[in-house]
């Protein structure tokens, strides 16, 4: 009888403990966010020319790209499979929040891509030598026929500054920068032209590769790691760094002419 209820208790710890283990797998929150490739979208109804007909005539034929990687707090079954995936980063909460909540980093995300929209228009305006005022946190041209307006809906982050100052310099200049092709761009950007270092370009690099990107334009401190996901993912998608807004135009004509004639 006592043996019995030995086995009969070993098999019960067994299964509680196993439960426990499932439980901890599939509902227990971990400590960890995982950086995942996200989105790769064309940013032309981003980035409006106020003076340009509704059937944007004022565009390209060719489409400028944004990149944004997923942030996800995945439980940590999700966090072992993440940890195994080549093209995802396992981090630690309190390293990404820094202390704050998801809602709170979202939020200054938020934040901090309103500031970078009206630095990315002041860098397109003084590439194209438009004369210009802030004002009340507006930035208004001196012709009103080269006022531009920047809805990125729920996209945050800084890292999309380069890219929407390139798809202003294109309605700007009335010229078809992008020639047709698909023309990726990440990388922040000051008021002067100068392109910053970004964070998860490798996975940014997956999403635009994914997209069909013929070009993509990185910061010269991501060009390295961007090279190694393009070569290890073998795909069509030419990486280019750079340093400045000057430097990502003329890499993109260089490239279109290379590719269109």
């Amino acid at each position: 009888m006592g043996e019995k209820w030995s086995t009969a208790r070993r098999m019960m710890l067994a299964g509680g403990a196993t439960a426990l283990a499932m439980w901890l797998l599939l509902y227990a929150p971990s400590p960890y966010v995982v950086y995942e490739p996200g989105i790769a979208v064309p940013v032309e109804s981003m980035v409006v020319l106020e003076s340009a007909n509704s059937d944007g005539e004022a565009s390209g034929e060719g489409d400028f790209v944004l990149t944004a990687v997923r942030l996800t707090a995945p439980n940590i079954w999700g966090v072992i499979k993440a940890g195994v995936d080549r093209n995802m980063d396992v981090r630690w909460k309190r390293q990404v929040f820094g202390g704050k909540t998801k809602n709170e980093y979202v939020d200054r995300l938020n934040d901090i891509m309103s500031g970078s929209q009206n630095t990315a228009l002041q860098a397109a305006y003084n590439y194209s030598k438009i004369k210009y005022r802030v004002e009340n946190g507006a930035v208004i041209p001196e012709q009103t026929a080269d006022a531009i307006t920047i809805k990125a809906n729920e996209i945050g982050g800084p890292s999309a500054g380069l890219v929407f100052a390139l798809q202003a310099i294109e309605l700007l200049e009335q010229e078809d920068l992008s020639r047709g092709l698909k023309i990726a761009a990440t990388g922040t950007i000051d008021t002067v032209g100068n392109v910053g270092a970004i964070g998860g370009v490798k996975q940014k690099t997956v999403s635009v590769t994914g997209y069909g990107a013929d070009l993509f334009i990185v910061p010269k401190g991501n060009e390295k790691e961007a090279r190694r996901t393009a070569k290890r993912l073998n795909g069509d998608t030419v990486i280019v760094g750079v340093s400045s807004l000057a430097e990502a135009v003329q890499a993109i004509s260089a490239f279109a002419l290379e590719r269109t004639g």
